[in-house]
């Protein structure tokens, strides 16, 4: 990765917190929030994989949201809980938007978000290791 990438990358980052200020964001479990937190995220988050059935917490999205971020894994488990989500959220009349789980797991070649401050952290010191 070069420079310009990481540099897409922290703006792409930068847009998700400034996001996150208004819209909640939904997660498969607590440690996809922690690895959002070491990012400097801070938001409302909702897990998707809390003992609850899928469908009463996004009843609970949508009796307080019009718009969530959905920031699942891209690994088969992650791939099919967002498509209930969508399919249930639509229902729902919530907006859901996936930008930033496409474009930073994708750009930062990881399947799941709990590793996405860790490949951050690691791509920054190959970066600057001089």
């Amino acid at each position: 990765m070069n420079l310009r990438e990481f540099e897409r990358i922290m703006e792409e980052i930068e847009d998700l917190r400034e996001e996150a200020l208004s819209t909640p964001i939904l997660v498969e479990g607590k440690r996809d929030v922690l690895a959002l937190e070491r990012l400097g995220i801070s938001a409302k988050f909702f897990c998707a994989c809390n003992g609850r059935p899928l469908y009463e917490v996004c009843e609970e999205i949508s009796s307080a949201h019009r718009r969530v971020i959905l920031l699942l894994d891209l690994d088969s488990a992650g791939v099919a809980i967002a498509k209930r989500v969508k399919h249930y959220l639509s229902q729902m009349g919530v907006q859901v938007v996936e930008r930033h789980r496409l474009t930073l797991l994708r750009r930062l070649d990881t399947h799941q978000v709990e590793h996405l401050a860790k490949r951050v952290e690691r791509v920054k010191r190959e970066l600057f290791r001089w």
